[in-house]
């Protein structure tokens, strides 16, 4: 019996997928457990196994194009079998909850006639989303009548409508196709202004035109939008507040020196999630999240890293690093770090965080401010060490100013969740641990 492939969901937030690499060809025979392709999740490449015996009868996304979840990308059957008549049979049989608003991830895509024809004969086909979208913002449902859906069956995505009323209209009367405009408004909304000239219309040229001259264009897609998204809900839902301070690393420095002499191996970061962890014990309400009406309060402290991928911005988790010594976080890192910039954490590898560090001192950058990576309470911002001028006391209670290597901290909080005094508690307490790096082994 065939069975169609679709694009799988493989995190909360995934909506689409890139597919990256076919390991099988139409005409492959393929075998159960087999790899069949790869695909770029919201974080990372993932391997996808067939799930029966078989013949790639026919591919339908190729290397590269991205596609929603649960899109059919493929059909596997036996020799004989023929892909598009298992397509349409698929799409009738998901026909009937089409018309409820709920999509089949099986449904094999209308032709764009065949749409417009629904259109106008038939309510409109909205996903869940959607839907919602079109309820939340009381959107004349008439005014999307001129939208070509990407979703399935042509069903009409919430990506379709993320557009300002005006240009839906004008888009309407002009017969222009939205999902082929890039908007430049919050979120990627198309204003009037995004649409192409028609015929026998002026276009409407942004203020700067004449001083503009693109070299690319890149879709917003794919991993960027997402975090994209995620920061930007984040950065707008949640109120963040800032504590910044300056410390002094000479002593930390001479701790990694003799750590290094006596044949180990540990990094500023690995040295850093120790003592964060150490901070998150001593004050437990900053390891903590909103779910919905409630502050959740972790007893295991997993931090997160972030890292810069080969698929952009991953955050690999450290899980219990309450339990942990040095060197088990020093080796558990270097191996996440590795896999992470390759593009090969599994799924729970980059979830599950409670607190997350975001070091950008080897790119030496001076002084940055970090979003809340959501559902956490905190996100620690480190940069570079400079050699700085600073009053320091001398033998004989003197003040001097001297040359001291010093790192600059900010630590950004969701003040829904945490309050000024526990931030600055924190702050004031992981800088003494850096100053007086004996204490982070103990």
């Amino acid at each position: 019996m065939a069975e169609i492939i679709i694009m799988p969901k493989l995190g909360f937030n995934m909506d689409e997928g890139q597919l990256v690499k076919w390991h099988k060809k139409a005409g492959d025979a393929v075998v159960k457990g087999e790899v069949l392709f790869e695909i770029n999740t919201d974080k990372t490449a993932m391997p996808v196994e067939s799930t029966m015996d078989g013949i790639v009868l026919k591919i339908l996304l190729q290397e590269g194009d991205f596609a929603p979840v649960f899109t059919p990308i493929a059909v596997i059957g036996q020799a004989g079998e023929d892909p598009d008549a298992i397509l349409a049979q698929a799409g009738e049989a998901s026909s009937a909850a089409s018309e409820k608003g709920v999509l089949s991830p099986v449904s094999a895509p209308s032709s764009p006639a065949t749409v417009a024809a629904s259109l106008k004969n038939a309510e409109l086909r909205l996903t869940p989303k959607a839907r919602k979208l079109v309820r939340d913002e009381g959107i004349d449902q008439t005014s999307l009548a001129g939208i070509q859906g990407s979703g399935f069956r042509g069903g009409i995505t919430a990506a379709d409508i993320k557009a300002s009323p005006l240009a839906r209209k004008t888009a309407a009367r002009d017969g222009i196709d939205l999902a082929s405009v890039r908007g430049s408004g919050a979120g990627g909304k198309i204003m009037r202004t995004d649409l192409p000239a028609a015929p026998g219309h002026a276009p409407v040229p942004p203020p700067d035109a004449a001083e503009k001259a693109v070299a690319s264009s890149i879709p917003y897609k794919g991993v960027r939008r997402i975090i994209g998204d995620r920061l930007a809900g984040s950065k707008f839902t949640a109120p963040h507040v800032y504590f910044s301070d300056s410390v002094d690393t000479t002593r930390l420095s001479a701790l990694r020196a003799r750590i290094k002499e006596a044949g180990d191996t540990a990094s500023v970061s690995d040295l850093l999630i120790l003592a964060a962890g150490r901070a998150l014990r001593r004050y437990p309400d900053l390891n903590a999240s909103l779910e919905g009406e409630r502050i959740v309060v972790y007893r295991s402290v997993n931090i997160g890293l972030a890292v810069a991928g080969s698929n952009g911005l991953v955050v690999p988790v450290l899980k219990n690093v309450q339990g942990k010594s040095l060197s088990d976080i020093a080796g558990e890192t270097r191996d996440l770090v590795e896999r992470a910039k390759s593009g090969h954490l599994a799924p729970e590898e980059y979830s599950g965080g409670t607190f997350t560090i975001s070091n950008l001192g080897p790119f030496g950058i001076e002084n940055f401010t970090a979003i809340v990576n959501p559902p956490e309470s905190a996100i620690l911002a480190v940069s570079a060490v400079r050699k700085k001028a600073v009053v320091v006391g001398d033998e004989d209670g003197n003040e001097v100013i001297v040359a001291r290597p010093i790192m600059n901290i900010q630590l950004s909080v969701d003040h829904r969740i945490v309050d000024g005094l526990l931030a600055a508690n924190f702050v004031k307490y992981f800088k003494e641990l850096l100053e007086n790096p004996i204490r982070i082994l103990l």
